[in-house]
């Protein structure tokens, strides 16, 4: 009698559980690859922003006279727009917007 049980095997609701917990752990790994990815490819974005803002800044920082279509040439930019937020003795706060094919961004200098 106690070989007969060994021969039986599995039951249906063992193999169901153990199904269901294979599941449910591939599909919590599946979700960790997918935010992996999300998080990689925001980086990436953030990453080109910043590299653009720096550049921006380099440039106007080097030579504050520069003129806009210079700029637009290096750092391939759609439009560039100026606006001048403030003013101190011999000194202006000044907003660029640039917008890039992929999005509008802006850097806040002192001239």
């Amino acid at each position: 009698m106690l070989n007969s049980k060994l021969y039986k095997g599995f039951s249906l609701l063992e193999v169901v559980i153990a199904l269901l917990i294979i599941s449910i752990t591939f599909l919590a790994y599946n979700q960790l690859i997918e935010q992996n990815l999300k998080s990689q490819e925001l980086k990436q974005t953030f990453i080109l922003e910043s590299d653009k803002r720096l550049n921006l800044l380099t440039i106007y920082v080097s030579n504050p006279d520069i003129e806009q279509y210079e700029v637009r040439q290096i750092l391939d930019i759609n439009e560039i727009s100026e606006t001048k937020i403030s003013t101190y003795r011999n000194f202006d706060e000044i907003k660029i917007d640039f917008i890039t094919p992929d999005k509008s961004v802006y850097i806040t200098i002192i001239k």
